[in-house]
């Protein structure tokens, strides 16, 4: 099985984030408002779209309740794009 390798830079990963702002900005909301719903300041919310700072999977799921979008339903797009995993491994 191949090592995991950091996802930070990956295209997917960066997919996510782009949705992520797009919603935001779709519902009107500034970093501020969106750090200020997270209880963060607003650099945490900065440092996380530049891609300065990965999202994990509870602070992507929080984001999503604050998104009003639902966390599998997001991510769906990219997951079908994966490819299929190797099965003779």
């Amino acid at each position: 099985m191949p090592k995991p390798r950091k996802s930070l830079f990956t295209e997917p990963y960066c997919q996510i984030i782009r949705r992520l702002i797009a919603r935001r900005k779709e519902l009107g909301m500034t970093q501020w408002d969106m750090a200020k719903a997270y209880g963060e300041d607003q650099s945490f919310v900065s440092r996380i779209e530049r891609l300065q700072r990965r999202l994990d999977v509870y602070e992507y799921t929080v984001f999503c309740r604050i998104l009003r979008i639902d966390p599998g339903e997001y991510l769906r797009p990219i997951w079908e794009q994966l490819p299929e995993p190797d099965s003779s491994a």
